[in-house]
């Protein structure tokens, strides 16, 4: 992320992501474990925001690497990471890794940035087709989407996305990201040293998978002077992870595994 995106309105004045129907509660029954994908944002060439000394793609690593781990303790759940390096990879290659794996969820992590340093809080995307849920939830996915620049890779046409087949698996695909990332928010409200600025949507690249519910968690802003030091804080970021991987797991525990598969 460019820390030229611009804060976004009071979390009050957000337009909400549209409402979708709730989930069946059942608790999951399978024979082998729910694999996540955990993607670190940025890497390599490709810092993402830096504020204060602080480079985006390093927060990125250490909160994936510890979602990872909190998740790889629990029976039932397996997690992997997109990188584990300071590596660069692009858009695309993230979402085809979580692919390749068959994964049931793809959590990307990436750290926010404003040019106004009071701009604060916690918030968590789910894919949109129709538009942003506001003016800076769509700058910020247009400079996300620009990071394969960095590694020096040519945007994809978006001809591959469209057709009736891909919409009617995105519209489902959506729906599911939408109970994910509520359940990683509801997750986060309960941290008291951040704000929680709620689920919003936005045209990711690194969201788009037809098959699989993905979300983008932005931990904090990279920018404001107060959660950079917390961004620096292996305790809160380890607090923080633990509490992204109790938001997924109890996505899982809350929808029926038909509605997952």
């Amino acid at each position: 992320i460019a820390a030229v995106t611009p804060a976004p309105p009071p979390a009050e004045e957000e337009k909400r992501p549209d409402p979708v129907r709730p989930a069946t509660v059942k608790t999951p029954s399978r024979s082998g474990p729910f694999i996540i994908v955990v993607d670190a944002g940025h890497g390599g060439q490709d810092p993402g925001a830096r504020g204060f000394s602080l480079e985006e793609k390093g927060v990125c690593l250490e909160v994936a690497r510890s979602v990872v781990e909190e998740l790889n303790r629990r029976e039932g759940y397996r997690a992997f990471l997109t990188r584990d390096s300071d590596m660069f990879i692009p858009l695309r290659g993230r979402t085809k890794i979580a692919e390749t794996k068959d994964a049931d969820a793809f959590v990307s992590i990436h750290a926010n940035a404003s040019r106004s340093s009071s701009a604060h809080g916690t918030e968590v995307y789910f894919l949109s087709l129709s538009g942003a849920t506001d003016e800076a939830s769509r700058e910020l996915a247009r400079l996300e989407n620009s990071a394969d620049l960095m590694g020096g890779v040519t945007p994809e046409a978006e001809d591959d996305l469209s057709g009736i087949l891909f919409d009617m698996q995105q519209t489902d695909v959506q729906q599911k990201g939408s109970l994910l990332a509520e359940s990683v928010v509801n997750s986060l409200r309960n941290y008291e040293v951040l704000t929680t600025r709620g689920v919003k949507q936005a045209g990711f690249v690194v969201l788009k998978s037809p098959r699989i519910p993905s979300i983008l968690v932005e931990t904090a802003f990279i920018t404001n002077p107060s959660e950079n030091k917390r961004l620096k804080s292996g305790s809160f970021k380890k607090t923080f992870s633990r509490r992204v991987a109790e938001g997924i797991v109890r996505y899982f525990e809350s929808v029926s595994v038909a509605e997952l598969r």
